[in-house]
C-alpha cells in the first residue's frame, strides 16, 4: 500500500491515531503536514517525524484559523491527495450537567472543525484524492456516558455518506470514507483505559476482549488513503475488535 510522492493532511496528528497515521504514511513515501492545536506537542511530534514533515498549529474549532492552516500547507505542499480529519475530543460533562457553552465548545470541535476541515481543503484536494474522517463506533451501538460523543460522530457519519455522493466530489474522483474506531488506548483514552470498571466493560463487551492500539487503527487508515481502496468510497470502515457487529 505504497504512498509515493502522494502528500497528506492530517489533523489530531500530534498524538494518538493521527500520529500513528503519520508514521506509517511517510514509511510508504508520503508527503506528510499535521495540524495540531497544542504547538508543544505538535513540535515534538514533528521533531520525532524526522526532516521534511511540516506543523501547523491551529484550533480546527476556529474556522479562519483553520483556513489559514490549510492555505499555508497547500502553499508549502503544491496540493493534497491525502485529508484526514481525525482531530477531536471525547471527554464531556453528564448530559443533565451540559451547558450550553459546553455543548457548543465540544460540538465546535467534533462536528464543526471536522466540516470546516474539509470545506477549506477541498479547493486544494487533487483529483482523485482519498477523504478519511474519524467516526467512532459509540455512534453504532449505545452506550451508557457518551450521549454528545455519539451524536458528534453521528453527525460526522452522516456527513462523510452524504458528501461522498456530491456530485463535484465524485466528478473529481475524491473518495470519501468513514473510520471507526472502536476503545482505542490513546492519550485522549488514558484516564479511561486505568478505570477498573472501564477495563470490565472491555472484557465483556468487546469479543476480542481488549482496546485496540492505535497503531492498528491507523493500518485502515493507510488502506483508505491508499489506492488499495480505489473502488471504496461512502463507505464507513470499522476497526473495533468486533464491539459493533458482534
Amino acid at each position: 500500500m505504497r504512498l509515493d510522492g502522494k502528500r497528506a493532511v492530517i489533523t489530531g496528528g500530534s498524538s494518538g491515531i493521527g500520529f500513528e497515521a503519520a508514521k506509517l504514511f511517510i514509511e510508504q513515501s508520503a508527503r506528510i503536514a499535521l495540524i495540531a492545536r497544542d504547538r508543544a506537542r505538535l513540535d515534538s511530534a514533528v521533531a520525532s517525524l524526522g526532516t521534511g514533515v511540516i506543523g501547523v498549529a491551529a484550533d480546527i474549532s476556529r474556522p479562519d484559523a483553520l483556513k489559514l492552516a490549510i492555505t499555508d500547507i497547500h502553499n508549502q505542499l503544491g496540493g493534497i491527495d491525502i485529508l484526514f480529519a481525525n482531530a477531536g475530543v471525547s471527554e464531556t460533562p453528564p448530559i443533565a450537567e451540559t451547558s450550553e457553552q459546553a455543548f457548543d465548545d465540544f460540538m465546535s470541535i467534533n462536528v464543526k472543525g471536522t466540516i470546516f476541515t474539509l470545506i477549506h481543503a477541498l479547493p486544494f484536494l487533487r483529483d482523485g484524492a482519498s477523504v478519511i474522517l474519524t467516526g467512532s463506533v459509540a455512534a453504532r451501538k449505545g452506550r451508557p456516558g457518551d450521549p454528545l460523543y455519539a451524536a458528534s460522530k453521528g453527525a460526522i457519519r452522516s456527513f462523510g455518506r452524504t458528501l461522498a455522493m456530491d456530485g463535484d466530489v465524485l466528478a473529481r474522483r475524491i473518495r470519501v470514507n468513514v473510520l471507526t474506531p472502536g476503545a482505542t488506548a490513546t492519550p485522549l483514552t488514558r484516564e479511561a483505559t486505568g478505570n477498573p470498571e472501564v477495563r470490565a466493560y472491555i472484557a465483556e463487551m468487546v469479543p476480542m476482549g481488549r482496546w485496540g492500539e492505535a497503531c492498528e487503527i491507523a493500518q485502515a487508515a493507510l488502506f483508505l488513503a491508499s489506492d488499495a481502496s480505489s473502488y471504496i468510497t461512502g463507505s464507513e470502515i470499522t476497526v473495533d475488535g468486533g464491539l459493533a457487529h458482534v
